[in-house]
């Protein structure tokens, strides 16, 4: 649900702005051939026809994913591939440098001629017919967006990311659209949307990497550059050994993340580790380990216990499946 809720903020932010710069073109051409009292309507029909064909293929696509095997890593590549797909539209946007048109995934020439034959036709059947058709043209954070609905694995959530997004979309759409003859000029929108989409593309990719299981993320450097990496190696605690041989470490659980016991392991030796969850309400409960593809939904209240034997030195990340919270051992 964290990432429905991640979709429904990225449409009421920078989604709205984004599709408007692609398909505000098409709904501004169909309300020239409106008569004036029925303008309101004709874009509210627009929406609802965008919503259910978006939510109809927001259902196709986790179908697909849930016939994927889905690992942490290959989730947080899907994650940095969204990413890189917001950062190229930023360049479109900006029109930084004519080589990000290239990248820029667009459908068969045929599909534009049928949308621009319907923007002229009159009746607000005509609105209804072109929002449910712009699911043919998605702009670069919708593709984003598709690809999360592709990495939930669920037609349920598949479904809701879409939705949400495009709910999230329609507010800013709506308001746009009255206007959508005078605000299409602006490059002070363009700045905006490239501004919001550059932010959150970064993000993404941050995520991906954290899911990946990476040191290279944006919170190890700033650990690194703040010194919090060197005083975290001086206090650092080793997990104790019981009777087996095996090493035990406890993780609490919050809805704002994870507490270890201990904060370094020994290669080669056994770990069992005790995850304690009280009231969790947050992505937390969906706890993983990506260097061992090891993922567990944990109970909102109650004790898991996970196995597994460390089998390289270095930094061991654990994070929850979303990448906003997170917590790493040093295996030595």
């Amino acid at each position: 649900m964290n990432t429905v809720w991640l979709a429904l903020i990225t449409g009421l932010t920078t989604g709205g702005i984004s599709c408007f710069a692609v398909q505000g073109g098409l709904l501004a051409s169909s309300l020239t051939h409106q008569e004036k009292g029925n303008q309101r309507k004709a874009i509210l029909y627009f929406l609802v026809a965008k919503f259910i064909a978006y939510s109809i293929l927001g259902v196709l696509l986790g179908l697909a994913g849930a016939s994927l095997v889905i690992s942490p890593k290959l989730q947080g590549l899907m994650q940095m591939f969204a990413g890189a797909v917001m950062l190229i539209t930023v360049g479109r946007l900006l029109d930084l440098h004519p080589i990000f048109r290239k990248f820029v995934l667009t459908p068969p020439k045929s599909v534009f001629r049928i949308l621009r034959a319907k923007s002229v036709d009159q009746g607000i059947a005509a609105s209804a017919t072109l929002g449910f058709l712009t699911v043919l043209i998605p702009c670069g954070v919708t593709q984003a967006m598709m690809l999360l609905s592709v990495a939930s694995g669920s037609a349920i959530y598949g479904g809701l990311i879409l939705a949400a997004f495009v709910l999230g979309t329609s507010p800013v759409f709506f308001a746009l659209g009255l206007a959508s003859n005078q605000i299409l000029a602006r490059k002070s929108l363009k700045y905006l949307a490239a501004t919001a989409i550059f932010v959150l593309g970064v993000m993404s990719i941050n995520t991906g990497q954290i899911l990946r299981g990476s040191v290279h993320t944006l919170q190890n450097y700033w650990a690194a550059a703040t010194g919090q990496l060197e005083t975290h190696s001086t206090t650092a605690k080793a997990a104790g050994t019981n009777y087996k041989g095996t090493q035990e470490v406890e993780i609490k659980v919050t809805s704002r993340g994870y507490k270890a016991n201990a904060s370094t392991l020994k290669v080669g030796v056994p770990v069992s580790l005790r995850l304690t969850s009280e009231n969790v309400a947050s992505c937390a409960r969906s706890f993983t380990i990506p260097e061992y593809n090891i993922t567990k939904v944990l109970p909102e209240t109650g004790t898991t216990t996970i196995e597994f034997t460390p089998t390289k030195t270095g930094r061991l990340t654990f994070t929850c499946s979303m990448g906003m919270y997170t917590g790493f051992f040093e295996v030595i």
